[in-house]
């Protein structure tokens, strides 16, 4: 079964084009469950390695370009990826599925997404934030302070004053798990403050369980939580991932209209073999 695989900004992607539903029947005559096929194709070393897989679909609204499933590398259902989201888009942009502007269905809504660049700047239109809130947080004997933001998935944001400082595993995954954010959880984004636009950032991701190079929601969040605070006081702000590639995030004061902008790679294309399936 053949499938692809994109990065954007260090984020990266197994992607396939199921709307034939060909997965299913690959699946069913393997007898392994969707869950187990994710966690066995994003592991690294022993799979194809990625951050999480995403399936393109056929919509359910005909008006609509496509539809995808998108599942984390513990091969748990998310509602959205922002990086994720810009793949998907130029996976189906050179596929010949849409063209330059395209929308396209999620469990978090209908996102909107314009081809720049030939494919190689993907910008979204991300659902309308919501649940904007701060919080506090006794974390390991520590009072936390931070920000928390749904931007198509759960975030936390903590500003600080050196984001290298930070033990981003240890207390990414306490914050993650903590009490207030039960039962799905929250992702978790430590920031700082370069300049009067741009920030820099570190993400635990829930599903991947571990840092990830960049987070296309996460750097939203962030941006947004920043312009709020104060600690940016221009737009758009201009979010540096640990990959060390920039996320552009744009958006209204009043969070009607968000955007996230950045380069996709598509990195390689090829085939499944059944034999590291049924190991």
């Amino acid at each position: 079964m053949r499938f692809s695989k994109l990065q954007g900004s260090g984020n990266d992607f197994v992607i396939i084009d199921n709307r034939d539903k060909k997965v299913e029947e690959f699946l069913e005559d393997l007898g392994l469950s969707i869950t187990d096929f994710v966690k066995k194709v994003c592991t690294p070393h022993t799979g194809v390695g990625a951050d999480g897989l995403i399936l393109i679909e056929n919509p359910k609204d005909k008006s609509n370009d496509f539809s995808w499933r998108f599942f984390n590398a513990d091969g748990s259902e998310a509602e959205m990826c922002g990086n994720g989201s810009r793949c998907a888009v130029r996976f189906a942009f050179d596929e010949g599925i849409v063209g330059e502007r395209v929308r396209f269905e999620t469990l978090a809504g209908v996102i909107q997404a314009f081809v720049l660049e030939g494919g190689k700047r993907i910008k979204v239109q991300l659902t309308q934030p919501k649940d904007y809130r701060e919080v506090v947080l006794e974390v390991d004997g520590q009072r936390i302070e931070g920000s928390f933001i749904n931007t198509g998935v759960p975030h936390f944001v903590g500003i600080v004053n050196d984001v290298e400082k930070i033990d981003v595993i240890k207390l990414g995954r306490l914050i993650r798990f903590h009490s207030e954010f039960q039962p799905k959880g929250t992702n978790v984004n430590f920031i700082q403050a370069l300049d009067s636009k741009s920030i820099k950032i570190r993400t635990y991701e829930r599903g991947v369980e571990a840092e990830t190079l960049a987070c296309g929601t996460g750097a939203t969040a962030s941006a947004i939580v920043a312009y709020k605070k104060g600690i940016v006081l221009e737009k758009p702000v201009e979010v540096k991932t640990r990959s060390g590639e920039i996320l552009i995030i744009d958006f209204d004061e009043h969070l009607k209209q968000v955007f996230l902008e950045g380069g996709v790679i598509r990195v390689f294309d090829g085939f499944f073999r059944r034999e590291f399936l049924e190991c």
